[in-house]
């Protein structure tokens, strides 16, 4: 017996792809999954980190114009109700992780456990530099930024010590719906 295949939509919610309650919605009513949105909080205007299957090297243009993920998907929860809602990906690396885990817990909370968390360290690095991450350790930081976010979404009271995060016992509300996290 063969399943059903579970497709899924992924928009660069720019201002030019129109708004994403109306993309996932409709994404919804045509019995798509998932909806997913990526992630580039800034672009440098000069890089010198090649963009990977361009022959000039550089991203396209439309990229430096995504939309946060947090509150596309914020949007396409509130008229949305089976759909999945993903980032696609979220650079870790380049956000706090006591924040980081707030965003995606309210989103998931609110959405009624509806959230994919798709997970990246990103590949430039001068945006990586630009928002604090140290884009050659970004996988051992997105790791400990992941267990911090564990610590925060499963315990009343968290602490987290580490080589990139580091903080004192604190409580962080609301949980995400899906248990453990």
């Amino acid at each position: 017996k063969v399943g059903r295949m579970k497709l899924g939509v992924l928009t660069f919610a720019l201002e030019s792809c129109g708004d994403p309650a109306i993309l996932a919605k409709k994404a919804e009513e045509v019995g798509f999954y998932s909806f997913w949105v990526p992630e580039h909080p800034v672009v440098p205007v000069d890089y010198s980190t090649r963009y990977p299957d361009f022959p000039e090297g550089k991203m396209p243009e439309p990229y430096g114009h995504i939309a946060d993920p947090f509150v596309a998907l914020a949007r396409a929860s509130a008229v949305t109700s089976m759909i999945k809602l993903g980032t696609g990906v979220c650079l870790i690396p380049e956000r706090n992780p006591l924040l980081l885990a707030k965003e995606v817990a309210t989103l998931d909370y609110y959405s009624g456990g509806r959230f994919l968390f798709g997970i990246g360290a990103g590949w430039l690095r001068e945006e990586t530099e630009i928002m604090g991450g140290d884009f050659l350790h970004r996988w051992t930081q997105t790791q400990e930024s992941i267990l911090a976010m564990k610590e925060l979404w499963t315990q009343e009271e968290s602490e987290y010590h580490g080589r990139y995060y580091d903080f004192p016992a604190v409580r962080s509300f609301p949980k995400p719906a899906q248990k453990p996290h």
